[in-house]
């Protein structure tokens, strides 16, 4: 299966209400939705920051 590169950001707000925006590169299977993607980015980002949630998220092919 052929690979697809992208581009991930995700706004969240940490517990103590700061926010904060995560971005980065990914690499994932050609095919994937762009709900998969989401999901994907939103956990990776939130996996860093316990307890926060998600405000916005966005990914798009690079």
């Amino acid at each position: 299966m052929k690979d697809t590169r992208y581009e991930a950001e995700v706004d969240f707000e940490r517990a103590d209400g700061s926010r904060v925006t995560y971005r980065g590169d990914g690499v994932g299977p050609d095919g994937e939705s762009g709900d998969q993607l989401l999901d994907g980015a939103e956990a990776a980002a939130l996996a860093e920051e316990p307890g926060a949630h998600v405000i916005a998220s966005r990914v798009r092919h690079a």
